[in-house]
């Protein structure tokens, strides 16, 4: 009975992931509830298991005793059931505890930024928008990795939400959807024509 509902190993575990894992967002909650499912099934099973036992012992203390059975009075094999019983209480409490701290692992998972880096090369027209497959919530750009600012010329900023990169009233760099807009004029060349810049951008 209680032998069988024995958990060995789980199936599915959370530490088994990769730090930055490459799941869906349906795949990564099935995958979180794994772990709990395999205790729940497991508990619910012990639970049937000690209702089976506990009605075995009433027909069996209306047949054999009168008054009290005490667990010294039992067979080995049914001091053995009981004792699992008690285990099982153990085993619950480890349960609500999990189930706690993968909630707690869930909501460190919804708030961990994303870094997305790469280049682009300027085209020399007004603007250029650099795509991501995704809209970023800041954007830094730099002309070849290491300069911002020459003279009066700048090559890049950081931009945010709402809010673009900009020199005086000049915007540089501005989120949109799906990327980011770059733009060129007189002394702000965030788009300069065969010039490489670098980006980074957190999702």
């Amino acid at each position: 009975m209680f032998t069988e509902r024995k958990i060995e190993k789980f199936q599915q575990t959370i530490s088994a992931l990769p730090d930055t894992p490459n799941l869906s967002a349906s795949e990564l909650k099935r995958r979180f509830d794994a772990c709990p499912e395999e205790l729940r099934a497991a508990l619910n099973g012990v639970c049937d298991d000690g209702a089976a036992l506990e009605k075995r012992m009433d027909a069996y203390r209306a047949e054999t005793f009168e008054g009290e059975i005490t667990r010294d009075m039992l067979a080995p094999a049914v001091r053995d059931e009981l004792s699992g019983k008690a285990e099982q209480t153990a085993l619950a409490a480890e349960t609500a505890a999990r189930e706690k701290t993968d909630k707690t692992l869930q909501t460190a998972v919804a708030k961990k930024c994303e870094v997305h880096v790469g280049t682009y090369t300027g085209n020399g027209a007004a603007s250029q928008m650099i795509t991501l497959g995704f809209t970023p919530v800041a954007v830094f750009c730099i002309k070849e990795g290491y300069q911002l600012n020459s003279s009066s010329t700048t090559y890049g900023g950081f931009a945010v939400t709402g809010f673009p990169a900009k020199a005086g009233s000049t915007k540089l760099v501005e989120i949109k959807e799906g990327g980011f807009l770059v733009y060129e004029s007189d002394n702000r060349r965030a788009n300069g024509k065969g010039i490489l810049y670098h980006y980074m951008a957190l999702r």
